[in-house]
């Protein structure tokens, strides 16, 4: 009767690396193969159970506007696309004023609404830009938050009746061609 079980337990095993392997679009097919205790790789970590973010930004006098753009995309990605708390505020300083009258200031003050790596779109869904000439970013998901940049550094945050501004006005990215 033990081999059956161990039988199973083999196939398991041998089919979890095949499934960590493949594109998020092939797992949700295959996680009926998988025990009911996958967790995809493409799930954030849940950091609540520590008191306070693990890394914040050190704002760098030296960053490029260029590299602000990809730190601004970069959060976008992780505040919104990913639900990724561990990057989200390594890209916020220590000082992170808050202009929504609701929150206090400081990254400790928003840090329990996002330790737990909430997804609140996809890139489809929403969209993002960050304006160099302003050092804004925003980001549209059901509402529009507004962030300025300081340093290569998220330091301040609007979200109350943003509007997103137009395309030409949003950063191009270069993009690489495999």
């Amino acid at each position: 009767m033990r081999f059956p079980t161990l039988l199973s337990a083999a196939s398991a095993l041998l089919a979890a690396p095949a499934a960590l392997a493949a594109p998020a679009s092939e797992i949700s097919s295959q996680n009926d193969i998988l025990s009911p205790d996958f967790v995809p790789l493409y799930k954030r970590e849940n950091l609540c159970n520590l008191k306070a973010p693990p890394q914040l930004c050190t704002p760098n006098k030296s960053v490029t506007v260029e590299e602000t753009a990809q730190r601004a995309y970069q959060f976008y990605r992780a505040f919104v696309v990913d639900g990724d708390p561990r990057t989200m505020f390594s890209l916020i300083d220590n000082v992170y004023e808050q202009h929504n009258p609701g929150y206090r200031s400081g990254p400790q003050a928003i840090w329990s609404l996002f330790c737990s790596g909430r997804k609140i779109g996809t890139e489809q869904s929403t969209d993002w830009c960050f304006d160099a000439t302003t050092n804004m970013s925003w980001a549209r998901y059901s509402v529009v938050d507004r962030w300025r940049w300081v340093d290569g550094c998220v330091h301040e945050h609007w979200d109350q009746g943003e509007r997103f501004p137009s395309k030409d006005k949003c950063f191009k990215l270069p993009t690489t061609t495999p």
